[in-house]
């Protein structure tokens, strides 16, 4: 027998000790174990004195539940899976005792098989479900094979991914599990711990999933864990195994170096009739490193297809297209809307649908755009990047690859959109969650797919971590590898400005020079305005349209659409007063978005706040100075419209602090000032200063807009397409 999944620890395990877990890690760090979801209903069953938490997420559909794994982690595994499987069934998840939200007793007796299969059953008799489908994920399935042949009546379906049947031992085997690995676990769980994780995600590019389970694991403590470990050991159901009547699924990735394939094959062999799917290449997790594959196998066997739909014929279908614009701040939906604007000239029969969520979906909707239904499924972007802000600082990095439940969820989405209606091209402007599961997932690619982005290449900004060096190193050589595996994904990939605004700077050690790889694999558009300059070019007449007078001085500050800005707001008003004796004709307004409420501001004298200006380039045109933050589309505008203004880059936002920043440069605009100096006398210096001082910007391109809707219509028109 195969024990790879089931031997006690390895000799090495003892002359390794790891650092303890960091101060604070036992706590769940958030209310619920998903970020993009609330449970429809939670609570605790007890069980002996000992509360076993549980939760129902989704509120409609059959029901689905998935038995706990090993105490090594909790429900937080299935982050990249329930929340998508909620818009399909009623999902329900515990945590089993030991970890998570349940509690933690001390002692083997508390930790048993027997107890963890009571545990789950008095989960579902108190949720009152009488019909269920069973996920057991790995451990997982020994409770599901259980139940399912204890109570046919009840379960529907059952799957089983990374599963086995047993966990026999030799007594010299299980001696050892309750001795000498018992001591790892109490004197060196952070190694036990990594250790067991490096073996559960053996694909290439898995430095997340690990980090996450790492930290699923230090919700805990290693002698709880150990006890809990060793009850699952020296059972057999593979008797029940036999006795399922239920349609069953088994998913085991070949290349799995915690249970072997050939143990899940077992599992197919043993239940009657049994449909496997093997995946290829893959680890032991697949709810995590796999979760598009593993959420369409899961709401595919279980079915939740509809009842009623429409095919329309081929000819009969009208000319469509669908733009994902990036939801974080405003410059996307905006340039975004300029190129939709010439492609409807180029292809007027071309109707074009949005997916997007909030701030972008409130301006398209008001440009008369039309946002698909769908997207109220999305979890939004922009207050993830919110929440992971400090004060000015933002690592777009760490935001970015702390972002992958929401990719997941909306990507799955945009999958269920695919299903369900036809479209002849996707555009997506920084759709990195489209772009990376497909090419994770090339099958799924039905219609031409055009990229557009305005920077490539993820770059350290703290000189000293050599951590995130190597992290965005690994996430470059990720999309570098993609994109040569599997290169017709993208049918165009256009950058939004020129070869000479692309970094001459590796992607990381070992790895090509990002402007050489850019020009090889991208076409460059230009920048893409939303309007022509010369359109707003007399100022007199624009004051006069927006209520400024010729008198005053106008500055104007701006953060973009998310809610990131508020302390740099907060610095600026505190500096007007001064601004102000030295200005006497100055108003300034301060713009606060539409995620930010005008009460977090100091009423004063010259001082307006308005919490959303449509069309703020308008504004910007005839000011006399802006105050931006470092974000390329505000920026840009102004360089255009040949305004004085000052930028502040977000602390550690890569983009804003190397991308943009260059780009500025070659315009001979780069104007920015460090957070860090700003004492309000001080930025009051620097502003008047700069509202007096002559510009000698480089003039922007207008035709960016047009050049990039030319390429995208290339692709509808050129591309012999047999998707």
């Amino acid at each position: 027998m195969d024990t790879r999944a089931t031997d006690p620890l390895p000799e090495r395990f003892d002359r390794v000790a790891g650092p303890l877990p960091p101060a604070g890690a036992l706590d769940p760090d958030r209310p619920y174990p998903f970020a993009t979801i609330e449970p429809a209903q939670q609570g605790f069953v007890d069980r002996d004195g000992v509360k076993i938490w549980y939760a129902v997420w989704g509120r409609k559909g059959p029901w689905i539940a998935f038995p706990p794994p090993i105490q090594f982690v909790h429900t937080a595994l299935f982050k990249a899976t329930v929340p998508y499987l909620a818009e399909h069934f009623r999902v329900i998840t515990s945590d089993n005792r030991g970890n998570g939200r349940s509690d933690r007793p001390r002692g083997q007796q508390h930790y048993h098989y027997d107890l963890y299969h009571g545990d789950f059953v008095a989960v579902l008799d108190a949720i009152g479900v009488e019909r269920l489908a069973l996920v057991g994920l790995s451990m997982g399935s020994m409770l599901a094979l259980r139940l399912a042949a204890e109570q046919p009546q009840r379960i529907t379906h059952l799957i089983t991914s990374g599963g086995f049947a047993d966990t026999l031992l030799s007594e010299e085997q299980m001696a050892r599990m309750h001795g000498k690995d018992m001591d790892m676990f109490r004197h060196h769980w952070p190694t036990v711990l990594d250790n067991f994780v490096a073996s559960i995600f053996t694909e290439p590019h898995s430095t997340k999933p690990f980090e996450d389970a790492v930290h699923y694991g230090w919700a805990t403590d290693g002698e709880v864990v150990g006890w809990a470990r060793n009850g699952w050991f020296g059972h057999d159901a593979r008797d029940f195994a036999r006795q399922v009547k239920c349609p069953t699924l088994v998913i085991h990735g070949d290349a799995d170096a915690r249970i072997a394939y050939e143990r899940g094959k077992a599992v197919a062999d043993l239940v009657p009739g049994a449909s496997m799917i093997t995946v290829g290449g893959g680890g032991h997790v697949q709810p995590a490193r796999d979760p598009v594959m593993f959420n369409r196998a899961v709401r595919d066997f279980i079915g939740t297809g509809p009842k009623h739909t429409t095919w329309t014929r081929g000819m009969s279908r009208p000319r469509r297209a669908l733009f994902i614009c990036s939801p974080i701040g405003l410059g996307h939906a905006q340039r975004d809307l300029a190129i939709a604007r010439e492609l409807r000239k180029l292809q007027p029969d071309l109707a074009i649908d949005w997916f997007t969520t909030d701030p972008a979906a409130r301006y398209l909707e008001r440009e008369g755009e039309r946002v698909h239904p769908i997207c109220r499924r999305l979890a939004n972007e922009s207050r993830h990047f919110e929440q992971e802000a400090g004060e000015h600082d933002l690592s777009a990095f760490f935001a970015l690859r702390t972002m992958d439940e929401i990719m997941t969820r909306n990507f799955m989405t945009f999958v269920d959109l695919m299903e369900a209606e036809h479209y002849d091209v996707v555009i997506g402007d920084e759709a990195w969650d489209v772009d990376y599961h497909y090419h994770e997932n090339p099958e799924l690619k039905r219609q031409p797919f055009v990229f557009l982005t305005d920077f490539v290449g993820c770059l350290p900004t703290q000189p000293d971590s050599e951590r995130e060096a190597l992290l965005c190193a690994d996430r470059n050589a990720d999309d570098i590898e993609h994109v040569a595996r599997y290169p017709h994904i993208r049918d165009a990939a256009i950058f939004v400005g020129n070869s000479e605004d692309v970094p001459e700077v590796p992607f990381g050690p070992g790895l090509p020079v990002i402007r050489d790889w850019t020009d090889h694999n991208y076409c460059y558009c230009g920048y893409a305005l939303p309007f022509d300059p010369a359109t707003l070019a007399d100022t007199e007449a624009l004051r006069a349209k927006l209520g400024y007078r010729m008198d005053e001085r106008i500055a104007i500050a701006t953060v973009g659409g998310t809610g990131v800005g508020r302390h740099l707001l907060q610095r600026i008003a505190e500096a007007f007063p001064r601004m102000k004796r030295e200005e006497p004709s100055l108003r300034m307004i301060l713009v606060a978005g539409p995620r930010l409420s005008p009460e977090l501001f100091p009423r004063l004298d010259g001082l307006e706040v308005r919490p959303y200006v449509h069309n703020l380039y308008e504004h910007l045109a005839c000011s006399d100075l802006a105050l931006v933050q470092g974000g390329l589309s505000s920026c840009m505008e102004l360089v255009a419209t040949r305004r004085p203004f000052l930028s502040f880059p977000l602390q550690n936002h890569f983009e804003q602090c190397v991308h943009v920043r260059r780009r500025l440069f070659n315009y001979g605009a780069e104007t920015s000032v460090d957070y860090r100096d700003l004492a309000p006398d001080t930025l009051a210096e620097r502003a008047l200063t700069a509202m007096h001082a002559p510009v000698r910007y480089r003039p922007v391109e207008t035709d960016g807009a047009l050049r990039a809707a030319v390429r995208i219509a290339q692709v509808m028109e050129n591309r012999h397409w047999a998707g």
